[in-house]
């Protein structure tokens, strides 16, 4: 080969090798611009086209799983960002996996992302939350509230933090811990309706019943047509024995969502306060005809029945109850029932 002729083919490559790399960004670029359009199809295909000018190219693999995972394509997704990790580890590409991870259900598999995603990153302040959150899906509530107190160190004003730290708390009955966790969170963000919530719970788990109502009715006024939070501050009205307020509340709380079973369930509560049995027992079938395997709702239609005297259909629904894994059905049947 000449020289003339070698230097002629080494320039074509050079320039075949610049329109190749000039094809597999644009089509990321593309890709990109579509993502942020929500056009997944389409941006799944040019991540495609800019892979196959790229067999390694990681970041393409990690955004076309982006794309899959919001077109539910789960598994094309885990696949893609397994593909990424392979490829170069970011903190990224395994905290993406991560939540995937979490979505299924595949908790192990997710801890272990986040665990490695922290490693890359110690400051990745939402793998240590979604660390904490594994844990109390997990049901270690301990451990749950350790990482929400090390995503505290990373960044102290995470209210999520706060607010899952204070549910950990609450689910422990460390009541005063949640309140003060609940508080820290409100005093960062006082417009997010669930903080108030979480915290009138608290208050009535408490039995601080005043309180609770004060803040279920701050997270009303900032969503104002949430049936959830009607029917709350209508169980802590029930709790100070305001029963017209409470039926008020529930009524309310109907209105918003005629298919909310719980809030039947609290009516029938109140009708029974009343000693209206006839009433609180056509509430309970509304319950239950919702939701079948609504056992708190069996075992109150029972006490309902007794109250009528019907002994035997009162056994049938505490003996329903118990199989739904009510605990204090199990006390009715034993006592009441032969």
């Amino acid at each position: 080969m000449s020289l003339t002729l070698a230097v002629a083919t080494l320039a074509a490559a050079q320039q075949n090798s610049s329109a190749k790399k000039g094809s597999q960004a644009s089509y990321y670029t593309e890709g990109l611009a579509l993502l942020e359009k929500k056009d997944y199809a389409n941006a799944i295909a040019k991540f495609t086209s800019a892979i196959a000018e790229k067999e390694d190219f990681a970041d393409a693999y990690y955004k076309r799983g982006v794309a899959e995972e919001k077109s539910d394509g789960c598994e094309e997704a885990l696949s893609d960002y397994t593909k990424a990790i392979a490829i170069h580890p970011t903190a990224d590409f395994y905290f993406a996996r991560g939540r995937l991870y979490q979505e299924k259900g595949s908790f192990t598999e997710a801890e272990a992302d986040y665990t490695e995603a922290l490693m890359l990153d110690s400051a990745m302040t939402r793998a240590s939350y979604y660390r904490g959150a594994v844990k109390f899906f997990s049901e270690l509530y301990y451990e749950a509230i350790e990482e929400y107190t090390h995503c505290l160190t990373i960044d102290s004003l995470y209210y999520y933090a706060y607010n899952d730290r204070g549910s950990a708390n609450r689910q422990l009955e460390r009541y005063e811990e949640a309140l003060a966790d609940y508080t820290a969170a409100i005093k960062i963000d006082s417009t997010l309706d669930f903080l108030f919530s979480n915290r009138g719970t608290t208050y009535r788990l408490m039995k601080e019943y005043d309180n609770a109502i004060l803040d279920y009715t701050e997270a009303i006024n900032l969503s104002p047509q949430s049936a959830m939070l009607y029917n709350n501050r209508g169980l802590a009205k029930l709790g100070k024995e305001d029963y017209d307020g409470a039926l008020a509340d529930f009524f309310s709380a109907k209105s918003y969502d005629s298919t909310y079973f719980r809030v039947f369930n609290n009516i029938g509560n109140v009708y029974c306060k009343q000693k209206k049995y006839p009433e609180a027992l056509a509430e309970y079938d509304r319950a239950i005809e919702m939701n079948s395997s609504f056992g708190q709702a069996y075992l109150n239609r029972g006490i309902a029945r007794e109250m009528l005297r019907d002994d035997e259909g009162a056994c049938a629904d505490w003996q329903r109850a118990v199989e739904l894994g009510v605990p204090s059905a199990k006390g009715y049947v034993s006592a009441q029932c032969k």
